[in-house]
């Protein structure tokens, strides 16, 4: 299909650019042009049939502008409904609401009128755009919220019926309910139709988008994006427990640059910062070997969360939409989003 300037003659489907859109119609005759809404313009505004099949003159369908005319391929020409046909049908409606800017719009109502189906290359664009955008959600639980009630891959469920230690076995369940709501939450998928492989690092990743998971001290966490992603999740209080200072000084001597001694304040919160940060590098790369010293913690790819919580939980991810990266907290149903600067309860 091409679009000319011209004059068009009944059953022809026209459109005209407004700004960075277009209106779409359907040529009636003498004229006359039926649209599924009058021009997206401040002088129909407050029309009562703003968002109406309404049948008008050209004058007011182009508001100005140039119009043009659908010229119709081979196929295409085989396909639409005969133009006198088109023209019974497009007045049919006339006074019909239910608008809707992307799923019901005036590009859908002139191609079903013109070729018998609804569809938009509007729309079409728009949900490129959703489906393509940034997206980096981590998802944050007690681990004891989770049962083993859902499928796994067959190797996953292996991993987890072998696993002795009770408290790491909860864990690992939790991670993949966790992406089961994920799945759903961020990219509207049905848990159900990933297919997930092995990655070289040992991590997992899946046919839709990217994944990662942690946990650490009765908290897990999953991280979905459709770049490469990596978490790593540390509690101060797990490691406050389990490493004294004269412990972690000789770590942060050992597995960090000068550079970064000198960028995170020797706390835990700042040791457990560098270190998340370096273990969620590793996760987004498909390195097979994770060497810490030579893992820079100093890049954009990385953000870091300190939640204000009882303990301490330190969460980073690393990908390469960082930026738009969100944390949620859920209780196996309810999700809801993280505020870092706000205390946070499990």
């Amino acid at each position: 299909m091409k679009w000319l300037p011209g004059d068009p003659t009944p059953g022809d489907m026209v459109r005209v650019q407004i700004g960075s859109i277009f209106h779409y119609g359907v040529c009636t005759g003498d004229g006359r042009i039926v649209a599924f809404g009058l021009p997206p313009v401040p002088a129909y505004a407050k029309s009562p049939d703003r968002f109406l099949v309404t049948e008008t003159d050209m004058d007011v369908f182009s508001t100005g502008r140039i119009p043009e005319i659908a010229v119709l391929d081979r196929a295409e020409r085989k396909k639409r409904i005969p133009p006198e046909e088109t023209v019974r049908l497009a007045r049919a409606r006339l006074g019909e609401d239910g608008y809707h800017m992307i799923r019901n719009n005036c590009e859908h109502f002139a191609y079903e009128c013109v070729f018998g189906e609804r569809k938009s290359l509007q729309e079409e664009a728009v949900f490129r755009m959703w489906n393509t955008r940034p997206v980096l959600n981590v998802y944050l639980a007690e681990a004891d919220r989770f049962s083993l009630d859902f499928p796994l891959p067959e190797e996953r469920k292996r991993e987890i019926d072998a696993c002795s230690d009770r408290s790491v076995k909860q864990a690992r369940i939790a991670n993949w309910a966790l992406l089961r709501l994920a799945a759903k939450h961020g990219f509207s998928q049905d848990p159900d139709e990933l297919v997930f492989t092995r990655r070289k690092n040992g991590g997992w990743t899946c046919n839709r988008f990217s994944i990662s998971f942690s946990h650490a001290d009765g908290l897990c966490c999953a991280a979905v994006s459709n770049a490469p992603v990596g978490v790593d999740l540390e509690t101060a209080a797990d490691i406050t427990g389990r490493f004294g200072a004269d412990k972690l000084e000789k770590l942060r001597a050992r597995c960090f640059t000068k550079t970064e001694r000198e960028a995170y304040p020797e706390t835990v919160e700042g040791f457990l910062s560098c270190w998340t940060r370096k273990e969620a590098i590793f996760k987004a790369s498909d390195k097979r070997a994770f060497s810490p010293v030579k893992t820079n913690s100093l890049t954009d790819r990385a953000v870091t969360f300190t939640l204000l919580a009882p303990r301490t939980p330190i969460v980073s991810v690393c990908s390469e939409h960082a930026a738009f990266s969100r944390l949620f907290r859920t209780d196996g149903t309810a999700i809801e989003p993280i505020l870092t600067n706000e205390p946070v309860h499990f």
